[in-house]
C-alpha cells in the first residue's frame, strides 16, 4: 500500500495544532487589504492584523485562490518522494481553488505516471471542509489506503453542513453572494440572517431578532437536519467557528449540548480570511460531518 499526503486548500481554517496531530499540508490563499498587494493568509498577514483592518477600519478586503503553479510547488516534493496525494479544496461553487488544483494534477500525471492523485471538491468551507479533512486523516492513521479516503468523502461532502449567522449581510451583497435589497432590509430591520452551506450551496435558513436567539435557531436547525434525515446525532462531530467573537462560544457550546447531547464536540476554530472576507466579521457557526466509521 502507498503512502499518501494530505493537502487542503486554506479555506478548511484546519487550526495548526490538528495539521501538526495528523500532518495536513494547506496551501493558502491570498488575501489584500488594499486591493493591490497580496498577502499568502495566516502566513504573511495574520488574522489579527486582517480583522483590525476589517473592523477598526472598515476595509473589504479581497482574495485571491491558490495559482496552479502554487498547487504544481506544493506537490512535487511529495510525488518526487514516491507518495501520492490526496487534495480537499473549497466548494467549487465559491471559489476556483478547485479548477487551480485540477489544472496542476493534469499537468503532473504527464511525468508522475505511476503516482495517483486525488483532487476532492469537497462541497463544502471552512469549518465543514475541516472536518472532512480531519475524518479523512484520521482514517489515514487507521490504517487505510488513499482509495478508502476518496470513497468515503464522494459520501460524507453530501452530509456535512454549517449553519451560521452574520453581523450584517453587506459583505455577503458585496461578494455576490445575496441581492442588495435583502442585504438593505436586513440592515435597516435589524435582524440575523441565518444561512445554511449544504452541498456547495449558499442558501438562507432563517431569521432571528438578536444574537441568543440566533444561536438558539442555529442549534434547533442542526438538530432538525440530523432528525429529519433519520441519521443518528452520536455518528456527527461538531465543532464551532467564529470570526472575532470569541465570548460567544462558551453559551453556544452549552445551547448545543442541549439540543445535542450525544454528538462529539471538538475545540472550537478561528474562521480565517479567506472566508471572512465574505461573511464580514460577527459570524457565528456550527460546523457539523458524519465521522469515517457511519460509511464502512
Amino acid at each position: 500500500m502507498s503512502e499518501f499526503q494530505i493537502f487542503s486548500d486554506g479555506a478548511a481554517d484546519i487550526p495548526s495544532n490538528v495539521k501538526k496531530q495528523y500532518n495536513i499540508i494547506t496551501i493558502p490563499f491570498y488575501v489584500s487589504l488594499d486591493q493591490k498587494t497580496y498577502q499568502k493568509e495566516i502566513e504573511e498577514l495574520p488574522l489579527s492584523v486582517f480583522y483590525d483592518n476589517m473592523i477598526q477600519k472598515n476595509i473589504f478586503p479581497k482574495t485571491s485562490l491558490p495559482s496552479v503553479q502554487d498547487y504544481i510547488d506544493f506537490f512535487t516534493p511529495v510525488l518526487e518522494s514516491g507518495k501520492d496525494i490526496i487534495c480537499f479544496t473549497i466548494t467549487d461553487t465559491l471559489s476556483g481553488s478547485f479548477q487551480s488544483a485540477m489544472s496542476a494534477k493534469q499537468i503532473l500525471e504527464e511525468n508522475y505516471t505511476q503516482r495517483k492523485i486525488y483532487i476532492e471538491n469537497s462541497y463544502a468551507a471552512t469549518g465543514s471542509q475541516y472536518l472532512i479533512v480531519r475524518e479523512s486523516a484520521r482514517m489515514q492513521q487507521s490504517g487505510y489506503d488513499i482509495d478508502a479516503v476518496h470513497s468515503f468523502v464522494q459520501k460524507a461532502k453530501f452530509d456535512s453542513r454549517i449553519f451560521f449567522v452574520v453581523g450584517t449581510l453587506t459583505h455577503l451583497e458585496k461578494g455576490g453572494r445575496i441581492g442588495k435589497v435583502a442585504a438593505l432590509s436586513g440592515s435597516i430591520l435589524n435582524i440575523k440572517p441565518l444561512i445554511v452551506l449544504a452541498n456547495g450551496e449558499i442558501n438562507k435558513a432563517g431569521l432571528a431578532r438578536s444574537r441568543k436567539k440566533a444561536m438558539l435557531k442555529l442549534s434547533e436547525l442542526t438538530k432538525n437536519y440530523i432528525e429529519q434525515n433519520h441519521f443518528s446525532i452520536s455518528d456527527f462531530t461538531l465543532t464551532i467557528g467564529t470570526t472575532n467573537t470569541p465570548e460567544e462560544i462558551e453559551v453556544f457550546t452549552e445551547i448545543l449540548k442541549s439540543d445535542l447531547p450525544n454528538i462529539e464536540m471538538i475545540e472550537p476554530f478561528q474562521i480565517g480570511a479567506t472566508i471572512a472576507t465574505h461573511t464580514g466579521p460577527m459570524t457565528l457557526g456550527v460546523c457539523i460531518s458524519k465521522k469515517f466509521e457511519c460509511y464502512l
